[in-house]
């Protein structure tokens, strides 16, 4: 019996799923997340411009006017190169974004809806992208006066 070798162009040939728009959106922002916080603000810079581009009039992903003109200001500050601001503009609108999914989602389970739908899918891509696969614990989450999200705890406060 003779073996026949494997080449590596049957490997080219398969492809990751095709993801959502929604996950793009999560992929582009954990990417800028990584490059704000090991200090690469050239990574940080190319991940805003793929979530720029997700949107009208480089908006990326937010529809909300507010959550726009953060995210706008944010690419100014990356812009300017001013490491430590982005990363505070950053911060502020990851976490405005999870008190956002969160609330929505507290809404769908008083409704009746306990698996929350699109909202806690909302909630967990939105987790993954700020958080990446380390995310805590749902025990580690707690309501707070509106803090900046840590990587030990989701603060929450609808």
């Amino acid at each position: 019996m003779s073996v026949s070798g494997i080449s590596s162009a049957s490997f080219a040939q398969v492809s990751p799923p095709n993801l959502s728009v929604r996950q793009q959106e999560d992929a582009a922002w954990r990417q800028l997340e990584q490059g704000l916080q090991s200090g690469n603000l050239s990574a940080a810079q190319q991940a805003y411009n793929t979530l720029a581009s997700f949107g009208p009039n480089n908006s990326g992903p937010f529809v909300n006017t507010k959550q726009a003109a953060e995210f706008q200001a944010l690419g100014q500050t990356l812009q300017a190169g001013d490491l430590s601001g982005a990363q505070q503009q950053a911060s502020q609108i990851a976490h405005q974004q999870l008190v956002k999914d969160f609330t929505r989602y507290q809404q769908d389970s008083q409704a009746g809806n306990p698996a929350g739908g699109q909202a806690l899918s909302n909630l967990q891509g939105d987790a993954w992208a700020v958080f990446g696969p380390n995310q805590p614990s749902a025990a580690g989450a707690q309501p707070n006066s509106g803090t900046a999200p840590s990587a030990n705890a989701i603060n929450l406060q609808a």
